[in-house]
């Protein structure tokens, strides 16, 4: 559990819950100790509320994240009882559990949502362990736009793993989808799941590429680290 955070639920200060287990082996991914099922250590269900419950009216909302949060049965049943206590809540997934994401919208439960959007869907096997479903991907997609929900689809990008071109691609599969808000975040180097992956130095996306980017959305946003120049581009 992370205390308080700015980042994860943009406009509120949140707490952030990681829920254990992925059915993703991402490359890129540097939250290894989220992967199993089952980790050495946890926090009780009980401690999370009594947290919450001694920061009402200080802490706004609550983030599920993980690992996959929507692999755990009780979700649902968890975000209710954390809306009762009258906090807002965001969900970070993958994408690949459209009927929880459904079920979460009906009972009105999610005031922001964030998918990771983790390659070209046809390479999501090479990148992610896992191949997508265009479909179900796409549903997910499908369901946000005509909720109204806040949202975000982001992508982790490392010149090594995915081009440039294949970025803009999937930045027009979000825009014929009707996604308004795209974050692209730099890879961080250090602990990923593919040790062989080298850190990005230096130059590593195109001036370009970042204005296009910004074009297609009403919402654009550039986690890098610190360059100022990519920054004012992006901003």
């Amino acid at each position: 559990m992370q205390p308080f955070t700015m980042i994860d639920f943009p406009g509120r200060l949140a707490s952030v819950l990681f829920l254990q287990g992925c059915n993703l082996r991402c490359r890129f991914c540097y939250n290894g100790t989220l992967l199993p099922g089952t980790a050495r250590e946890h926090i009780t269900w009980e401690a999370v509320i009594n947290f919450l419950k001694d920061r009402q009216g200080f802490v706004e909302g609550v983030v599920f994240s993980g690992g996959e949060p929507c692999m755990q049965p009780g979700l649902l049943d968890a975000m209710h009882e954390v809306r009762e206590l009258g906090y807002e809540i965001a969900l970070h997934t993958n994408g690949f559990y459209p009927d929880v994401v459904e079920k979460a919208i009906e009972q009105r439960l999610l005031q922001f949502i964030a998918v990771d959007y983790k390659a070209p869907l046809a390479r999501y096997g090479e990148i992610t362990g896992q191949s997508a479903s265009e479909k179900s991907f796409g549903r997910v997609a499908e369901l946000i736009v005509a909720s109204g929900i806040r949202h975000e689809y982001r992508t982790t990008f490392h010149p090594r793993l995915i081009s440039e071109k294949e970025l803009m691609i999937m930045a027009d599969w979000l825009v014929d989808k009707k996604i308004s808000s795209f974050a692209l975040q730099k890879f961080k180097h250090g602990g990923a799941y593919d040790a062989s992956l080298p850190p990005v130095i230096g130059p590593w996306i195109l001036n370009t590429t970042l204005l296009k980017l910004k074009s297609r959305f009403a919402s654009f946003t550039l986690r890098s680290d610190g360059n100022t120049d990519l920054q004012q581009i992006a901003a």
